[in-house]
């Protein structure tokens, strides 16, 4: 099959997924669709890769998939948090691009992982291994911050209050 074609399959199996899924299954699939971009573009600028079209990609998502999708009278309490975490998510790509800061993508897909996987709970989908795809990097990520932090300052609390004040 060639790569045309293949990709022509996989957006008619795509709308298809799209027209006869339930709403909360929609929103799974947002999610889904968003943590692979994030992924995608954290690699990419890890690799000093153009990380713009999957960076761009996750905003748009972010913004018209969710954030207009909230009713914030009904869904209350929740709703506003929700809004307060994808406004804040766009705004740390946007920073993460200027700054080209893979880390800082990572720290968004935190955010988004555990929501996600409420969703798909919901849904009625829960996957076992859906944290490990986007969760499996921080470790490595986790323990060269420590490492840093421990060498900046001789350990301790200080240690990792560089690292963040050198992030800021």
């Amino acid at each position: 099959m060639t790569t045309r074609s293949h990709r022509a399959y996989a957006a008619t199996q795509r709308e298809t997924s799209v027209s006869s899924a339930r709403p909360v299954e929609l929103v799974v699939m947002v999610y889904q669709r968003l943590l692979d971009h994030l992924q995608t573009g954290k690699i990419q600028m890890a690799e000093g890769a153009d990380s713009s079209e999957s960076l761009t990609k996750a905003i748009d998502l972010i913004t018209t998939g969710l954030e207009s999708c909230l009713d914030k009278e009904k869904g209350g309490e929740i709703a506003q948090n929700l809004a307060f975490i994808y406004d804040w998510a766009g705004k740390e790509i946007i920073r993460a691009r200027l700054r080209r800061d893979p880390e800082m993508i990572q720290g968004v897909i935190n955010a988004f992982v555990p929501l996600a996987e409420a969703w798909l709970e919901h849904a009625g989908q829960k996957d076992e291994s859906f944290a490990s795809k986007y969760l499996q990097p921080v470790m490595a990520t986790a323990k060269a911050l420590s490492g840093k932090a421990v060498a900046a300052s001789g350990g301790g609390v200080k240690g990792m209050n560089a690292v963040f004040a050198a992030r800021a």
